[in-house]
C-alpha cells in the first residue's frame, strides 16, 4: 500500500513531538536532580553548623550581656545590645550566629534578635567602625582565637515599645545610662571554624 504524503507528514510530526516531549522531560529530570543535590548539600551544611554549635557551644561564653538605652550622641534614643564573646575552646571561630531572647518575669520570650557578633559592629564610642572603600561591599568579619574574647554591640532596630519603655525608665535622673533590669538569655545557633 502506498502511504499518502499527508499521512506520512502527520506521522513525522507526531514522532518529532513525542521525541521533543521525551527530551524536555529528560532535561527537566536532570535539572531536578541538580537542584535536589544543591538542596541536600545546603541542608547538610546547615545541619553541620547546628551540630558544631551544639558541640562547641560549651567552649563559647557570652559575658556581660546587657541592653542599654543611649540618650545622647549618634545612637540617640536607640537600644543597644552589648556583650563579650569569649572562646575558651581550641579552634579559631570565624563565624558565629547567636539568638538573644528578652524574657519577662515568667520566662516567656517577649522579643528575640538573631545576629552575628563577629561582624563589624559599633565601637565603644558609639560610632561606626571606619572601613576602607574596598571593603565596604563585603561583610568584614574577624576570627576569635582560642582563649581570647571579642566585644560586640548590636543596635536593636525593631525593638518593641515595652522593652524601650523599660529601658527609658531605667535611666537615672542625671542622664547616664543603666542596664536593663529584665532577663536576657542566648542560644548559639551556628559556629564555623
Amino acid at each position: 500500500m502506498i502511504i499518502k504524503k499527508k499521512s506520512m507528514l502527520v506521522a513525522l510530526v507526531s514522532i518529532l513531538i513525542i521525541c521533543l516531549v521525551l527530551v524536555v522531560n529528560l532535561a527537566g529530570y536532570l535539572i531536578y536532580l541538580e537542584l535536589k543535590d544543591d538542596e541536600l548539600a545546603n541542608a547538610y551544611s546547615m545541619r553541620l553548623q547546628e551540630v558544631n554549635a551544639k558541640v562547641y557551644s560549651k567552649h563559647i561564653e557570652i559575658d556581660r550581656l546587657g541592653v542599654s538605652f543611649n540618650s545622647a550622641g549618634f545612637l540617640n534614643k536607640r537600644a543597644v545590645l552589648e556583650g563579650i564573646v569569649r572562646n575558651d575552646g581550641y579552634k579559631d571561630i570565624t563565624d558565629l550566629v547567636i539568638r538573644v531572647k528578652f524574657l519577662d518575669d515568667d520566662g516567656a520570650v517577649i522579643y528575640q534578635v538573631t545576629f552575628r557578633p563577629l561582624e563589624s559592629s559599633l565601637t565603644s564610642y558609639g560610632a561606626f567602625r571606619p572601613i576602607s572603600i574596598s571593603h565596604a561591599t563585603e561583610a568584614s568579619t574577624l576570627a576569635i582565637r582560642p582563649e581570647s574574647s571579642h566585644p560586640f554591640k548590636k543596635v536593636l532596630v525593631n525593638c518593641p515599645e515595652e522593652i524601650l519603655s523599660e529601658l527609658k525608665s531605667g535611666m537615672d535622673s542625671s542622664g547616664g545610662k543603666e542596664r536593663w533590669a529584665g532577663k536576657l538569655d542566648y542560644d548559639i545557633l551556628s559556629v564555623n571554624f
